[in-house]
């Protein structure tokens, strides 16, 4: 404790912030088309140039197949740490640095575990209802609340001043509010 006295603030916040800032640097960088062995890069993971994008749009669109969450193969790497998505990064890996496109990976994928195997699933079939439904029911329940509205304030009176009355009609009026408000007092 002396020692970190002795140091000072400046000296501290330097080490900590090289403590904190090392497992970033230690990824270290890999040429862009160059062969990848997860197991060979410090921290595991690189998404780096051409082949690390393609990797991270994969494994985003893949969700992963451990059982234990519904999240993608990318993001149960590092917040469930899972035995099944380091094996699937690495499938993905090698299909890209084999030249697959990303789009043919995706399709391996749902043609060994099925659609489910997808973040979002394709857009045909009965899949278009859950694409097309919320936007459905938004316009739907705007029109209705429209009408709703619009209808309302047509059942509303006119008031009186606009009416087109006699003038003894108008004058009948006049009269029962005049008795109206005599006969209605304050209580107090």
């Amino acid at each position: 404790m002396n020692t970190l006295r002795k140091l000072g603030s400046t000296a501290l916040a330097t080490m900590l912030a090289v403590g904190i800032a090392a497992p970033v640097s230690a990824q270290g960088t890999v040429p862009p088309h160059a062969d990848v062995d997860l197991s060979q890069i410090p921290g595991g993971h690189v998404h780096q140039g051409e082949i690390g994008e393609k990797l991270l749009m994969v494994e985003q669109a893949i969700k992963c197949g451990c059982g234990t969450c519904a999240m993608d193969v990318h993001t149960c790497q590092f917040q469930m740490q899972c035995g099944t998505s380091p094996a699937w990064t690495q499938r993905i890996l090698a299909q890209l640095q084999a030249g697959e496109t990303p789009e043919a990976i995706e399709a391996s994928f749902v043609r060994d575990f099925g659609g489910g195997v997808l973040m979002t699933p394709p857009a045909e079939g009965f899949n278009l209802v859950g694409y097309l439904l919320p936007g459905v029911a938004i316009v739907t329940a705007g029109m209705l609340i429209g009408l709703f509205l619009n209808g309302r304030s047509s059942l509303r009176p006119a008031p009186v001043s606009e009416l087109d009355l006699a003038d003894e009609d108008a004058e009948r009026l006049r009269a029962a509010l005049r008795r109206l408000d005599e006969t209605e007092g304050p209580d107090w």
